[in-house]
């Protein structure tokens, strides 16, 4: 199985369980921390629905919930443990493991029980294909769960068996996938399922360069879970997201965002706008560089590294059009030090070009200096440096259409 499947089919149980913790999910203090309940005191099913209400309160941004959650995978692995035979000839019961492994609970806990011959043939395939995927054994996954209908489930796992079930398609029917994810959302509203799912289901769909769709769908993560933990990290991932489908390239397309981003925070709007006015000053999109810069600075707080981050950006777009003198006047107000040192990089580059445009043409209409060639060496990072290259190209192209029509001018 190659690492993006296994990435794939683990994508939902590491998002579960927090093996890494998102930027916004920073530890609450040790007062705002509920300890778990004594395994002794609820009955598997029991602790495994409080972890599904724990999964949906980190789901609707409650970081505190998220702190304890390694707490609750623990206590529901002792329990499993410690359970007695026939513990498992209730089916709610072997149901509450299922949700446990998928919920990102520890596989070892339910191999052993399957080791011990406790649970009823009936019930270990569900638990086989369970621990299959989050191991990333695709075939013997699908083997297992492929063929289980996750409308004739409970309610309590179904959302995550379809989950689990679009993962182990995406590779083969993103149709399916898609679909799957759907239906996840459907079993399991206001849970950290649909969360996920709705994560999970804009990437695909922007993979597919639907721009309406994925921007509706965007829509509804701002809506409904733009508060989520995982929030922040998602939204920033997903701007460089859509410039890599070319979901960005236009004006009408980066239009279609619009009521998408009006829905986000503040600065988690800004950060998207300006995520994208970077991505593709690097494609050469001055337009949509201006655009993006634009609307960021709308509501950037005075004096911030935003701030200086959209005048340069916008600063950019502007030297190549109508408005170059508006354009050298906002690069004025840019402040260095509040600048990335690639940012500062890519400052000098415009500063550069906006002398080298600057020059009169001559007479003839037909060259000019070559811009300074300090300005337009690529420094700084990978990105930085494919943004001065195209911010050059773009000047260039400029100077030359400048010269047909000066020619064309001057018989």
């Amino acid at each position: 199985m190659n690492a993006r499947l296994l990435f794939d089919a683990l994508l939902f149980m590491t998002l579960a369980a927090g093996a890494s913790t998102p930027a916004s999910a920073q530890a609450p203090s040790a007062s705002e921390i509920a300890p778990p309940p004594p395994p002794s005191a609820q009955t598997i099913s029991a602790m495994a629905a409080d972890l599904q209400a724990l999964q949906a309160r980190i789901a609707s941004g409650d970081k505190a919930a998220y702190a304890t959650q390694s707490d609750r995978f623990n206590a529901i692995g002792v329990a499993i443990a410690a359970a007695k035979p026939e513990v498992w000839q209730s089916k709610r019961e072997t149901d509450a493991v299922v949700v446990y492994l998928l919920s990102g609970g520890q596989p070892r806990d339910v191999v052993q029980l399957l080791q011990s011959g406790a649970v009823p043939k009936s019930e270990t395939p569900l638990m086989r294909g369970a621990i299959a995927y989050i191991a990333g054994n695709e075939a013997e996954a699908e083997s297992l769960l492929g063929g289980v209908d996750p409308r004739r489930l409970d309610l309590r796992l179904a959302g995550q068996v379809a989950f689990a079930q679009s993962v182990l398609q995406t590779t083969h029917d993103a149709k399916r996938a898609i679909a799957l994810l759907d239906l996840a959302r459907l079993l399991a509203p206001g849970c950290l399922v649909e969360e996920a799912a709705l994560r999970r289901e804009i990437l695909l769909v922007v993979d597919q360069r639907d721009i309406d769709r994925a921007a509706s769908l965007s829509r509804q993560y701002a809506t409904r879970f733009g508060r989520s933990v995982y929030a922040d990290d998602f939204l920033h991932g997903l701007a460089n997201a859509f410039v890599q489908a070319g979901l960005t390239e236009n004006v009408l397309s980066f239009g279609k965002l619009q009521v998408f981003v009006s829905w986000l925070a503040p600065d988690v709007r800004r950060d998207f706008l300006l995520t994208i006015a970077r991505a593709e000053a690097v494609n050469g999109k001055f337009d949509i560089v201006g655009a993006a810069a634009a609307a960021a600075l709308r509501d950037s707080p005075s004096d911030s590294a935003d701030e200086s981050r959209g005048r340069l950006y916008e600063a950019a777009a502007r030297i190549l059009t109508h408005e170059y003198d508006d354009g050298v006047a906002e690069l004025q107000n840019v402040a260095p030090s509040k600048l990335d040192k690639g940012d500062q990089s890519l400052l000098a580059a415009v500063r550069g070009v906006a002398a080298y445009l600057r020059q009169p043409l001559s007479e003839a209409g037909s060259s000019r200096e070559e811009p300074p060639p300090d300005a337009l060496t690529p420094q700084g990072d990978a990105d930085h440096a494919a943004a001065t290259i195209a911010l050059a190209e773009a000047a260039l192209s400029r100077t030359a259409a400048l010269a047909g029509v000066a020619e064309k001018g001057n018989p």
